[in-house]
């Protein structure tokens, strides 16, 4: 039993540091920009869209809180959440955007 367990630890480790090594391999991710998640939006890549609009939006730019607002409203590359998508629009809206203010204006 415990020879099975150590090659079971064995295994993970080989897997891990496999892990480590191909991590290190792959080149950094592009730099954010609001138009590149827009693309990404548009062609249907809701996961590369979700990574440009969560840095910016977290930045305070007001398009993109709107834009991930909506992806959490609507279930778009994330879980939809309420919660999420009125914080989001809300923090758009205390801008002066006005797509999140009629957004808003609409959710029960």
């Amino acid at each position: 039993m415990l020879k099975l367990i150590q090659v079971c630890i064995s295994a993970t480790l080989c897997g891990v540091a496999f892990s480590l090594a191909q991590a290190q391999t792959v080149s950094s991710p592009s730099p954010v920009s609001f138009q590149a998640g827009l693309q990404a939006a548009q062609s249907g890549d809701a996961l590369q869209a979700l990574r440009h609009f969560q840095v910016l939006a977290a930045q305070g730019h007001d398009a993109a809180q709107y834009n991930l607002g909506l992806m959490y409203l609507n279930g778009l590359g994330v879980p939809v959440s309420a919660v999420q998508a009125r914080y989001w629009l809300g923090q758009a809206a205390g801008q002066g955007y006005v797509k999140a203010q009629v957004v808003l204006e609409k959710l029960p």
